[in-house]
């Protein structure tokens, strides 16, 4: 069970890039012939934290927050300061030293309106006197091309969109990377429990070697019948050996995807316990559909295609703009200043280009191909689904199936144990036997992993292996 301080961890883990350094354990290793206990939650806290790939995922969606910020600061007003300070120097003449002053203002409104307003000063800086002042004030607004609230705001939704596109895509890689780890995980464990079936499976063997010794010594066995024992015992020893190099392939499988140290030594310490779970497939299918990142970024995708192929049939309409304008100048000789204002109507119609409508055909186009492959992908996800769900019922019924053989090759083998001591048995039976019990036992450990990757599938189709475990990611 999922205790809820771990979740936090999880979550935490998934949230920040952590600055602190990691648990000398982590780094350098244990104590020498120290072993690192690890529960699959704190696999998954350690990789949450510590991997390379989403640490560098987590700089990128930085970047993608301070665009859209930026795309939110194009509707505020901007300001700006120009101050030139010039020294002129003519043939035949004296220098002369000016300084001029401009700040001015700029703002375009949601619905494409354009304000801008500025003021300047020009004044000489050898005392001859002659400063000046100027303002003026432009206001624009479009009519046609450029005009409306959607049109003007497509950028800011744009950016919005990237910015939920990228924030789906790292819980995209965070629920892939905490799937890679359970995988590794009950990997581990699967190996784990290989490797104390082939220690067992040689300690019976060896059981039997020696109750060959006795009865060969008290003349119930011919002495040739105890090769075959013996070459059992060293097929068990061989096998042994292949499963430690196995379970050294698993521990450096989990130590690369937790970023840890190469020769720190591991053990998985949660058991795999399983129980029958029943699944409404149309439901599943449903929530899939629903809560699935890639049908969700196909989702945004798709709004994005539609929102260039409107502001492309924008593009082709004139550019009809109503504007009008203000200024006044003072020359700072004691005049009378001098104002002028003006309104008018500006009308643009672009002849013999046909490029606005080839980007049009194009848009359109986009959007055809989008919707084409968002109805195929959603076929595909629900495929994906029926076949999850239909792996996990028969991932069960193998599962029932390897217990029972196993619990029948136990009593089985133990029944001739009994059998060969009284002399009603060959040895041959009992060595059958035990292989048939190993077999057995592989595969009940294969089937019940099995099983428990069938449901980590099933919850990755779904889409909801970050809601399993409690992983919310916030900017």
């Amino acid at each position: 069970m999922r205790t809820s301080v771990v979740a936090w961890l999880c979550a935490v883990a998934a949230l920040l890039v952590v600055t602190e350094p990691v648990p000398a354990f982590a780094r350098s290793g244990q104590v020498a012939g120290a072993v690192l206990d690890l529960t699959l939650e704190e696999a998954v806290a350690l990789g949450l934290r510590d991997n390379r790939d989403l640490r560098s995922l987590r700089m990128a969606r930085a970047i993608d927050r301070f665009d859209l910020f930026l795309a939110h600061r194009a509707y505020w007003p901007s300001a700006g300061v120009s101050v030139s300070a010039i020294r002129r120097k003519s043939d035949g003449l004296p220098a002369t030293e000016d300084l001029t002053v401009s700040p001015s203002i700029r703002w375009t409104s949601p619905v494409g309106t354009s304000v801008s307003a500025g003021w300047s000063r020009y004044e000489p800086l050898d005392g001859r006197g002659g400063a000046s002042t100027g303002f003026s004030m432009t206001l624009s607004q479009p009519l046609l091309r450029g005009a409306g609230w959607d049109v003007n705001m497509a950028p800011l939704r744009q950016a919005r969109i990237g910015a939920e596109i990228s924030r789906l895509q790292e819980e995209q890689a965070v629920a892939s990377l905490v799937d890679q780890i359970t995988y590794a995980y009950r990997n581990l464990i699967q190996t784990q429990e290989r490797l104390e079936l082939a220690r067992m499976g040689l300690e019976r063997s060896r059981q039997l070697l020696e109750t060959n010794q006795l009865l060969i010594e008290a003349g119930r066995m011919a002495a040739a019948d105890i090769v075959q024992t013996q070459s059992d015992v060293a097929n068990q020893e061989v096998a042994l050996l292949e499963t430690e190099r196995a379970l050294t392939a698993s521990q450096a499988q989990l130590l690369t995807l937790l970023a840890l140290e190469p020769n720190t030594p591991i053990r998985a310490v949660d058991a795999v316990d399983v129980q029958p779970v029943e699944i409404d497939e149309d439901a599943a299918v449903a929530f899939a559909l629903a809560n699935r990142t890639d049908i969700r970024v196909q989702k945004l995708g798709l709004e994005q295609v539609e929102m260039t192929e409107k502001l492309a049939r924008n593009n082709r309409l004139w550019d009809v703009s109503l504007s009008a304008g203000f200024d006044r100048y003072s020359d700072g000789t004691g005049g009378r200043e001098v104002g002028s204002h003006s309104v008018g109507l500006q009308l643009n119609i672009p002849l013999g280009d046909f490029t606005g409508r080839r980007n049009v055909m194009a848009a359109k186009a986009s959007v055809h191909s989008a919707h084409l492959r968002y109805e195929g992908n959603l076929e595909r996800v629900e495929r994906q689904i029926r076949d999850a769900v239909a792996e996990v019922a028969s991932r069960w019924r193998q599962l029932e199936a390897a217990l029972r053989a196993k619990d029948l090759a136990a009593r089985s083998l133990e029944l001739h144990n009994e059998r060969l001591q009284a002399g009603r048995a060959s040895n041959f039976e009992v060595l059958s036997l035990q292989s048939t019990l190993r077999a057995a036992d592989a595969q009940a450990l294969s089937a019940r992993i099995a099983y428990a990757n069938a449901l980590t599938a099933l919850d990755q189709q779904l889409g909801r292996t970050l809601e399993t475990w409690q992983i919310s990611l916030e900017d």
